[in-house]
């Protein structure tokens, strides 16, 4: 395993979207249909979570 590779989730979340906004940016007719299995990943919700300042 490469350790290198490890990353954390919120370094996830953050490639995810960086991701998602560069291929929205390049082009402007572009649709994301199938969203769900990108947000229901433990790490996006985790993060999630994480941020959400009213629930901790």
């Amino acid at each position: 395993m490469n350790a290198n590779r490890l990353t954390t989730p919120k370094e996830k979340v953050q490639e995810l979207q960086e991701k998602l906004g560069h291929a929205a940016k390049e082009n402007n007719k572009r649709r994301f249909h199938a969203l769900y299995d990108k947000v229901y990943r433990w790490d996006v919700l985790s993060e999630a979570w994480r941020r959400e300042p009213s629930l901790a």
